[in-house]
């Protein structure tokens, strides 16, 4: 597995004559209930990675550990950075890859807040419109199959972070509790929401099984070898277009 963290530079440059694709996993730092640790979202995206980088030839960038996290900001134990600091830090982060020679870069975030996704999206068009690379953003809960899901509308810390958790770092998880869906404002503008969020549950841990998380993960690793194989044939695509 070519992880960059653990790499010398004249590894990772002769490494770029095999693949010029990486993995970069983002997540956030942020309350999951009373029975899941502040990481999870990390954790989840890094794992797949992973696993992936494990089935494929790709680089695998270290984790960005902190994003946008807006509902969730009133809880001890959640650290969150603005829109605009995200932005220009995962664009400045895009930049190098690409001034290191990587072609094609696959975001992977393991938290999917409205702001956060749009930071990401915003710092990976600056990006592609700097230099001539190609960027991939998959959320990792866009992946999911939530057919397969017994909870309608789960969300945070629910039914499906839950699993997932069961199955990767099961000795993280503390217990599975009742599910909890706070009802939010449809259209107000509010500065502070905790006294809305309750636990920090916007979902049902309840159904939660080793299985599912599993299932759930798997659901994620094809997915993004599928995210994978779009980023590689689009990029060999533009290149035989400007041959021809």
């Amino acid at each position: 597995m070519r992880l960059l963290e653990e790499m010398s530079w004249p590894e990772i440059e002769a490494g770029l004559a095999a693949t010029r694709t990486v993995i970069l996993p983002v997540g956030a730092t942020e309350e999951h209930g009373p029975h899941l640790p502040t990481i999870t979202d990390t954790l989840e995206a890094v794992h797949v990675a992973r696993a992936v980088a494990a089935a494929r030839d790709v680089f695998l960038a270290p984790p960005i550990h902190y994003g946008v996290c807006r509902s969730t900001r009133g809880f001890p134990g959640t650290i969150t950075v603005g829109h605009d600091s995200l932005r220009g830090y995962v664009r400045d982060i895009l930049i190098s890859l690409a001034d290191s020679g990587l072609a094609r870069v696959l975001v992977l975030t393991g938290h999917a807040g409205g702001q956060h996704m749009a930071a990401l999206e915003e710092a990976c068009q600056m990006a592609v419109e700097e230099r001539d690379f190609d960027v991939s953003l998959v959320s990792l809960f866009d992946l999911i199959d939530f057919s397969a899901v017994d909870t309608a509308h789960d969300g945070h810390a629910g039914e499906v972070e839950t699993s997932l958790m069961m199955a990767i770092r099961p000795e993280l998880v503390r217990g599975r509790p009742a599910g909890h869906f706070p009802k939010r404002p449809r259209f107000m503008v509010m500065k502070d929401v905790r006294h809305l969020m309750g636990n920090g549950i916007m979902g049902n841990p309840e159904p939660a099984s080793v299985e599912k998380g599993e299932r759930f993960f798997e659901m994620a690793v094809q997915g993004v070898l599928n995210a994978l194989d779009e980023l590689e044939s689009a990029n060999l695509a533009v290149r035989q277009v400007y041959k021809s």
